[in-house]
């Protein structure tokens, strides 16, 4: 029997301190008193712990490797490894087979040391590895991990609450990267240009060495490019999918109408104090409004007609249809600016088409002027449906009843909102630009603050930030991973609300927009990748052309083909022109028919027809040459297409010289 962290206050004796011997199957305590061996090891255990099971649990390559594990502590334990296909691993053959096998009932101490060869596979493979304590051996306690999710990390946890330590590994096959060029605000100069691209291929979770690259790039017909400076790793942009909630989350205080958008005047009059909803305009709805726009209306004013002593009724100089609908508040005399007043009937009696009631009883004076606001400018109202029976382009309908006068001129104020849900913000970060028809210009996810400035302009000014909203927020919400059953690799998605610099409209709901950034950190953020650039060149491939007829003496030079050139930045050399000066340049480009173009150049020459003339300062291809190091390769996020692409906009510039 070991007494190995047995503490002595426990410890057994087969005989006592008077020289008596225990029964078969008890032991003497210290104390003198007689337990079972059972019993004792219910309580204390045999003594022997098996303390640590070291094991590299990283995905496994599509080669196979061999990897090197360790078991320390003291005891007795057995070791069992099994594939998704439920074959087990023959520690002698080192090879996987269909019939039961383990490293069975190892007696060890301080540590074990042994090696798993993992096969080559064609096909994403799992292997769930079981580490047995036996023969009154335990583990140490244990130790829970949990990943963010909730769910329970086995590969990091510690230690067992029971006789089982239970790990798994994953065997990956093999993913690639893709190095290529793009003009993220599909400028139109930027238009058909064709790259060739580099693919880098990996196995998630390692890294490779130095790869060189190099990226050909052709501009579209009649486009040229100009090298304005050398790119650097920074210029490389990444860009990933995601898709806009169905309604954005509005902040506190934050003024969601802030600008009118658009007017127009009502075709007919709404009575107001009905159900009547639908309002037909002067033009085609759609030209003046959206779904979820904010109505306001302009307010109208009369004369009263003969003083209001007692009761509710009021003559008015006009007919009160033209000038009032029902709902209405009244205000420009007396009580009526203390209290929320309305018109409550138009021709109450039917008798007098200028008399209209009150919701309540308001002494006012003869002449008095008062003011009619309609119902929607005290009451939110907005737009519900443009052309809502499909019978009128020129109707829409409201969120309420609203009386309106004819003629009265309606303004539209678009819904906008800062704070946006997304159907996935991992690896979203600030800074991050959204690309989409419906994204206002200008836009980055960024924080969102509302300061107080104390003391303005004094020596004690001080800004306090009343309200900050953080640029993403997962809103509480765990993250949900799942292991994609073929390949074996994660994908991570948060759901979670996002923050713009800029107020974006109410249009954006339900849209599937891009967003993208530049340089590593955004990159590893959104990808999981760590990756290095270096030796970056990019260089020009000079275009050239043959003169389609002889020039004596002139500017103007006929040329086969103009693609390429580039005015007041492309020069010129050929045989006949003079070296001894400096090359002249093109300032103009004309006459293009198909390829073939007239060029005026800075300085009159005398070619022979056919001649070929070289041109320099751009071209219609550049390569991009370097070398890219993947110092850790991540998962494949969802919404990543794979792509790196050098930016071309931020260091050349291209023209379309048609």
């Amino acid at each position: 029997m070991s007494y190995h962290n047995i503490p002595s206050s426990a410890r057994q004796s087969t005989t006592n301190a008077q020289g008596q011997t225990a029964p078969p199957g008890y032991h003497y305590m210290p104390d003198g008193s007689l337990m079972s061996d059972a019993e004792h090891l219910s309580l204390y255990g045999s003594g022997e712990i098996i303390r640590t099971f070291i094991l590299d649990t990283t995905n496994i390559r599509a080669s196979g490797e061999k990897r090197k594990f360790a078991v320390t502590g003291s005891g007795v334990f057995s070791l069992e490894i099994k594939n998704e296909d439920n074959y087990y691993y023959n520690f002698i053959t080192n090879t996987f087979q269909a019939a039961k096998a383990r490293l069975d009932s190892i007696t060890f101490s301080g540590s074990y040391i042994g090696n798993i060869t993992f096969p080559v596979v064609s096909d994403a493979d799992q292997y769930d590895i079981y580490l047995f304590a036996e023969q009154g051996t335990k583990h140490i306690s244990y130790n829970e991990a949990r990943f963010e999710d909730g769910s329970i990390d086995i590969n990091s946890s510690t230690g067992s609450n029971s006789l089982l330590i239970q790990k798994v590994i994953y065997q990956t096959l093999d993913t690639s990267i893709i190095l290529s060029t793009l003009s993220p605000n599909s400028v139109a100069v930027f238009s058909g240009q064709t790259p060739t691209t580099k693919t880098i291929t990996v196995q998630i979770g390692k890294n490779v060495g130095k790869i060189p690259f190099s990226i050909p790039v052709s501009a579209g017909s009649t486009h040229s490019f100009r090298i304005d400076r050398t790119p650097t790793i920074d210029d490389i942009i990444v860009w990933t999918t995601r898709t806009v909630g169905s309604a954005p989350s509005d902040i506190p205080g934050e003024d969601i109408y802030p600008n009118v958008s658009n007017t127009d005047t009502v075709d007919g009059a709404i009575t107001g104090g009905g159900s009547v909803v639908k309002v037909v305009m002067d033009t085609n709805v759609a030209d003046k409004m959206v779904v979820g726009d904010k109505i306001t209306a302009a307010t109208s004013t009369d004369e009263v007609d003969g003083a209001v002593t007692s009761g509710i009724k009021v003559v008015m100089n006009n007919n009160v249809a033209g000038k009032m609908a029902i709902g209405d508040q009244i205000t420009g005399y007396g009580d009526l600016d203390k209290k929320v007043v309305t018109v409550a009937a138009l021709n109450p009696d039917g008798d007098n088409v200028k008399e209209f009631s009150m919701s309540e009883a308001v002494a006012i004076a003869d002449a008095a002027d008062l003011i009619f606001t309609p119902k929607c400018n005290r009451s939110l109202t907005t737009v519900v449906a443009l052309n809502p029976d499909t019978d009128n382009v020129k109707e829409f309908s409201m969120s309420q009843n609203i009386g309106l006068i004819d003629g009265v001129t309606l303004s539209f104020s678009n819904q906008m909102n800062y704070n946006w849900p997304l159907d996935n913000i991992d690896g979203l970060t600030a800074g991050m630009i959204p690309l989409g028809g419906n994204v206002t210009s200008g836009s980055a996810i960024s924080s969102y603050e509302e300061i107080l400035t104390d003391m303005e302009g004094t020596y004690y000014e001080k800004k306090i930030v009343q309200k900050r909203v953080e640029a993403t927020d997962k809103l509480g919400v765990k993250p949900t991973t799942v292991r994609d059953a073929t390949t074996n690799l994660l994908t991570t998605t948060q759901t979670g609300n996002v923050t713009f610099n800029q107020q974006q409209k109410l249009v954006l709901a339900s849209d599937t927009i891009k967003l993208y950034s530049y340089g590593p950190p955004v990159i590893n953020a959104l990808t999981g990748w760590d990756i290095e650039l270096s030796d970056i060149e990019v260089a020009l491939t000079k275009p050239t052309a043959l003169t389609t007829a002889a020039v004596i003496n002139s500017t103007s030079v006929p040329i086969d083909d103009g693609d390429g050139i580039m005015d007041d930045v492309s020069t010129v050399s050929s045989i006949n022109i003079d070296s001894s000066v400096a090359d002249p340049t093109v300032t103009t480009i004309g006459s293009y028919s198909g390829t073939t173009a007239t060029l005026t150049l800075s300085a009159a020459q005398t070619l022979e027809s056919g001649e070929t003339l070289t041109f320099d300062g751009a071209g219609r291809t550049i390569t991009i040459t370097g070398n890219i190091e993947i110092k850790q390769s991540g998962e494949i996020r969802a919404g990543w297409n794979r792509y790196l692409y050098f930016d071309l906009e931020r260091f050349l510039t291209a023209t379309d010289e048609s």
